[in-house]
């Protein structure tokens, strides 16, 4: 994965210290955060942040395609990840949060099968898995 400096690199922005700071935030999450978590965790490092600027970031990130905005059934605010350079799906825990990206996508055949039998020209699709990570199956279960 790269570095936050170099994903601003790469799309051309500017390095500024609280780009750095949701960048680096996101990186080190293993859940999606919505624009509230991200400002109460930049709070800690630096006082003057403002939830405006957090979201005017995001929306740069966003439609830089450098973070993807997702909407979960456990939320009714938009969260936030890192956008991943490779198609793939998730596994979200229905207790803890926690997100695992799998970079894989077992749909394509399928994807094609359905494409030509209905005459529908597929041009992306979404798939979420739900259910309890490792920690919590073993949590709940004892």
């Amino acid at each position: 994965m790269k570095t936050p400096e170099k994903m601003l690199e790469l799309h051309n922005l500017k390095k500024t210290g609280h780009r750095l700071m949701i960048l680096t935030i996101l990186k080190e999450s293993d859940r999606f955060l919505s624009a509230d978590d991200l400002y109460m965790k930049m709070k800690e490092e630096d006082e003057n942040i403002s939830l405006s600027t957090v979201y005017r970031i995001l929306e740069t990130f966003v439609l830089k395609s450098i973070v993807s905005a997702v909407n979960v059934e456990f939320s009714k605010k938009v969260l936030y990840e890192l956008a991943h350079e490779a198609h793939g799906h998730r596994l979200i825990c229905t207790n803890c949060h926690k997100v695992v990206y799998v970079e894989d996508c077992p749909v394509h055949n399928f994807e094609d099968a359905i494409s030509e039998e209905y005459d529908f020209d597929i041009k992306r699709h979404k798939l979420d898995f739900y259910g309890l990570c490792s920690e919590c199956k073993a949590e709940l279960s004892s």
